[in-house]
């Protein structure tokens, strides 16, 4: 009889610890969510924009949308001189949880394109990115002019938990896009 109120006793501690660590999970798999779909976004506009060798401009708005959430959209330009129309905005939703945010302490990213605001972005970069981004259609991330290349970092997680924190850098003359999770034992961002 006592070993058998051992066993259960140790069943429960044992499911207590997986219980309150899974909460932990729940946000990190809704942050890596959100970073999932910047980073698919961004390498579905830049594909776009060279298999069908148009401009597609890109918008990462610092802001929530009427939904409440924030949203990563793109949409192909027509080609110019034609009577062609723009295609489909195409916007899709963070998690709900997940924010553009830059935590505090958390240093910038390997690549050093600067972390002065959640969405930083330009050449040199600035808060919220210039008004029009956009991939051409060999690749590259530029302003609307095609000549000015764009770096820069968008920095996602939720309010006041670093351990949250995720950064999707975007490289101007390749237009790459790559992802970093902030790992707070090492106070250092892993690709």
């Amino acid at each position: 009889m006592l070993e058998t109120v051992m066993v259960i006793s140790i069943i429960l501690v044992l499911s207590g610890m997986a219980i309150v660590q899974s909460f932990g999970s729940t946000e990190s798999y809704q942050v890596n969510s959100a970073s999932d779909v910047v980073v698919s976004q961004l390498r579905v506009a830049r594909q776009l924009a060279i298999s069908n060798r148009r401009i597609v401009q890109v918008w990462i708005d610092n802001t929530p949308e009427s939904d409440g959430r924030y949203h990563v959209a793109y949409q192909q330009q027509p080609a110019p001189g034609t009577s062609e129309v723009a295609g489909t905005k195409v916007s899709v939703p963070l998690p709900s949880i997940a924010q553009f945010v830059l935590e505090s302490g958390v240093p910038d990213t390997p690549m050093a394109f600067g972390n002065s605001a959640a969405v930083y972005i330009g050449n040199p970069p600035v808060a919220g990115g210039p008004p029009i981004m956009q991939f051409n259609s060999t690749g590259t991330f530029t302003d609307n002019t095609g000549n000015t290349l764009l770096y820069g970092t968008v920095f996602i997680g939720i309010p006041n938990k670093p351990a949250t924190a995720r950064a999707v850098t975007i490289m101007g003359g390749t237009g790459r896009v790559r992802a970093y999770n902030y790992d707070i034992g090492s106070l250092g961002w892993q690709e």
